[in-house]
């Protein structure tokens, strides 16, 4: 029976997902997403053109998510505190069903940049920006919070975000954990991250 060709890339692109998730990008072959999919390796490359085109489909889905929740959150009318909370507990959320976009954004950033910060462009960050700016001012003149720099801000707050992350590997050998075990410790350290920039608005 013919195999109806949405069907099949939508096959290969969630095996794909999985195994780079599970192995990593730079462990996960072509080869591996043909046999996991049952295709074969040119129906990968005819539909696909290369793994890397793959996994920026992925990065795209993922990126997109992310901007819709971040920009729903700010724009919402949650309590100011709960807000972070929440745009905090996106990023983890995204972060955990797609543990390797940290490291694709930091091989791009040195292999790719000009072609990241397109991407990325298109996405008007600056509009998230601008939000969090917006809601940072407010809370500054009802004196809830410390006179605080929005990129300063967010730029603290997405390190302390993703670093945990990109760390992954090498953090597993320090903690003597196993990648499992230091993915639920990432999950529970997200409640300090959240109460360390609270802490460190409020006056």
């Amino acid at each position: 029976m013919k195999q109806n060709v949405s069907e099949v890339k939508e096959r290969i692109l969630d095996v794909a997902r999985e195994l780079f998730i599970k192995n990593g990008y730079k462990s996960t072959s072509v080869r591996d997403i043909a046999a996991a999919s049952e295709t074969n390796v040119a129906m990968v490359n005819y539909y696909f053109h290369s793994k890397y085109n793959l996994f920026e489909i992925i990065f795209e889905e993922a990126f997109n998510r992310l901007q819709r929740k971040i920009f729903s959150t700010l724009s919402s009318d949650l309590p100011f505190f709960e807000l972070i909370e929440t745009v905090i507990d996106s990023y983890y959320e995204m972060l955990v069903e797609y543990p390797q976009i940290p490291v694709f954004i930091l091989n791009e950033v040195n292999q790719n940049p000009e072609r990241l910060s397109e991407r990325i462009r298109k996405k008007d960050p600056h509009s998230v920006f601008l939000q969090m700016a917006k809601r940072i001012g407010e809370e500054e003149e009802k004196g809830t919070i410390k006179e605080t720099p929005p990129l300063d801000f967010l730029l603290n707050m997405l390190s302390l975000c993703v670093f945990p992350f990109i760390f992954k590997d090498l953090g597993s050998h320090v903690a003597e954990a196993s990648q499992e075990e230091y993915s639920k410790m990432i999950v529970n350290h997200k409640k300090y991250v959240v109460q360390f920039v609270i802490n460190a608005l409020k006056k």
